[in-house]
């Protein structure tokens, strides 16, 4: 049907930095074990980029050499994830033996509660679109966190920490740079930041 088109816009989501997923590590959830896994899941899938159909192989089969390796279920494209010692601390707590994981929505709520309880709790705005207007919301942003928030964290952590694109790319396993783009979150002010800190270093 030529008559027929999809409008799409950019989405103002969030990501979390690294001191946001500290606060997330180092925050008591040892008398709310459903919480305390669901915690360790995010920060898992943050560490590793993975996505949340692929939690499950995140286990001893596809760890060799302190590497993951896996097969990505949405793209059945092979992914090899370096071991971060985040995600080490985690399955060693686990004696590499993880929990079933709980349905998508489950884990939405709950680490929300999560990320609440940890503080995350600065105010975001986000702007879209409705009724062809653009419409602005206020919102904490524990309130905004989901199964996504992980990827986009991983992705945007390593470009921020200078990493190359096409190296980040292979462990996320995005196919093409525009998919990838999607999830680098960094704003006017960190671009400009990490320019600052890179001058600081060309011209000494």
């Amino acid at each position: 049907l030529k008559e027929f088109y999809v409008i799409s816009e950019d989405v103002d989501n969030v990501y979390l930095n690294e001191d946001e997923l500290q606060k997330i590590k180092d925050f008591d959830l040892s008398e709310q074990p459903t919480l305390d896994q669901v915690r360790d899941w995010f920060l898992l899938l943050s560490w590793t980029g993975s996505r949340f159909s692929d939690i499950d192989k995140i286990d001893p089969a596809n760890i060799k050499n302190n590497m993951i390796t896996y097969r990505q279920q949405k793209t059945n494209k092979k992914v090899v994830i370096p071991v971060h010692n985040v995600v080490n601390e985690i399955l060693q707590k686990y004696n590499y033996q993880m929990p079933k994981a709980i349905s998508l929505q489950n884990f939405n709520v709950y680490i929300r509660q999560v990320c609440k309880l940890a503080g995350i709790d600065s105010m975001e705005s986000l702007t879209r679109t409705v009724g062809g207007k653009l419409i602005t919301e206020t919102k904490p942003k524990y309130d905004l966190i989901s199964s996504h928030t992980c990827r986009r964290s991983f992705c945007t952590n390593m470009y921020r920490r200078g990493l190359d694109t096409l190296m980040i790319r292979s462990i996320s396993g995005h196919k093409t740079d525009k998919s990838f783009l999607k999830y680098i979150k960094v704003s006017e002010d960190e671009h400009a930041e990490m320019m600052a800190q890179k001058w600081s270093e060309i011209y000494k």
